[in-house]
Order: C-alpha cells, then structure tokens, then sequence
C-alpha cells in the first residue's frame, strides 16, 4: 500500500528528502578550489586561487529545541599543505529552513518544501534589507566548467542584476547528499563620475567555489 501511494504521487509534490541536500552532521566536511579577484579603487585586481575547507566540528543543542552545528573554515594554497584555521560558522537545519551563519548574520539558504521558482528572502533572520532567493533548477545537471559536472542539483539564483553602475549577481547549487558544490558571486560597482561609468570595476569581489572532496570523519 504504501508502494501504491509513494507511485502514485504527482511530479510536483515535494520529495520527502528535500533537506539531503543540505546534509549536516558532526564530522561532516566539503573542500572547495577557490578562485577570488578583489578589487579596490586604488591598487590593481588582487587575484588569489586557494583551497577552502569546511568542517562540522560539534553540535549543541539550541532554545529551539534543534541543533546548532559549530562549523570551522580552513584554508592552505596548495594542495597537500596543512590546513590554516581561517573562522568559525554556525548551521542549522529545521523542518522549514536551512540557516547559515557567518560571524553575526544569519542567512537562509533554503526554504523546505523545495520547489522550483520559489522565492524566499535570505535576509529574513538578519536586519538587512530584503534580498530574494529563487530555485531556478530542481533536479538534472550543472556543469560547473573544466569538465565537471554535477548530478542531482539544486540551482538558487540569489540575485541576477546588472547595470551601468554595478553588478550583483550571485549562485549557489547544492547537490544531494553532498550539499553546496558550487558558488559563484560577482558583486562589484563601476567607475563612475560625473554621471558617467566607465565599465572599469572601482571596487567589489568576484569568488568562484567548486567542489573537489566531501564525506565524513
């Protein structure tokens, strides 16, 4: 019976597991190459290529009654070099939302059910101002570039904007079981003066995260 009932759902009821794409565990890590450019007014482009390390390193229990993961981020320069303790983040998952925190602020990176062209604010447990989040992409493939690809995706578009002034445009895809494998940000603003843009970046970030390893310890 319940075989009948499970085949019998239509294609757009949520997947009973939504949240293993965003899996949370104590020794749970994900290591990433990382590509950044920072730009700054007065000095050329800054380029860097690094490797990041995510870990989950303990849990408590939090006054919601769930759990609070203690996530630590390392990084080195090369592979095969030790590991440098870069900061602390804290993760939480609940029934309704997967919550990222970095230092202070409070993200949500993903609203349960998933479902696509779904919007939610990331900002909604900060004191930011609203800034929509999209599931553009449930299920299917993401190519990443240099012959990766990734199976199982989610894709959440954080924002897509671009003008003569600035650029804000932001990406994150989750696969299953292995949570975040993709990230790429590129929030910068234009030389302007005299209301004119130059299309030179004044000052801003682009980062490009990919994942080469995960599991668990």
């Amino acid at each position: 019976m319940l075989l009948s009932v499970l085949w019998s759902c239509s294609s757009d009821e949520v997947r009973l597991t939504d949240s293993g794409f965003f899996p949370v565990q104590t020794g749970f890590f994900q290591v990433y190459d990382v590509n950044e450019i920072i730009y700054t007014a007065f000095n050329p482009p800054e380029s860097l290529a690094y490797q990041l390390r995510v870990e989950v390193v303990d849990a408590f229990e939090n006054q919601g009654g769930g759990l609070t993961y203690v996530v630590y981020r390392s990084k080195r320069e090369t592979a095969g070099a030790p590991w440098d303790y870069l900061d602390t983040w804290s993760v939480r998952k609940t029934d309704q939302f997967a919550l990222v925190t970095e230092g202070n602020t409070t993200y949500t990176k993903l609203v349960f059910p998933l479902r696509v062209n779904a919007s939610w604010n990331g900002n909604q447990f900060n004191d930011a101002g609203e800034d929509l989040y999209t599931l553009e992409q449930y299920g299917g493939t993401f190519n990443a570039g240099n012959g990766i690809t990734f199976s199982d995706v989610i894709v959440i578009n954080q924002n897509s904007e671009s003008n003569l002034v600035f650029k804000d445009e932001r990406l994150e895809v989750y696969s299953f079981e292995k949570g975040l494998v993709y990230s790429e940000y590129q929030v910068w603003q234009y030389n302007c003066s005299g209301g004119t843009c130059t299309g030179q970046i004044n000052n801003g970030r682009y980062r490009k995260m990919v994942l080469t390893d995960y599991g668990v310890e």
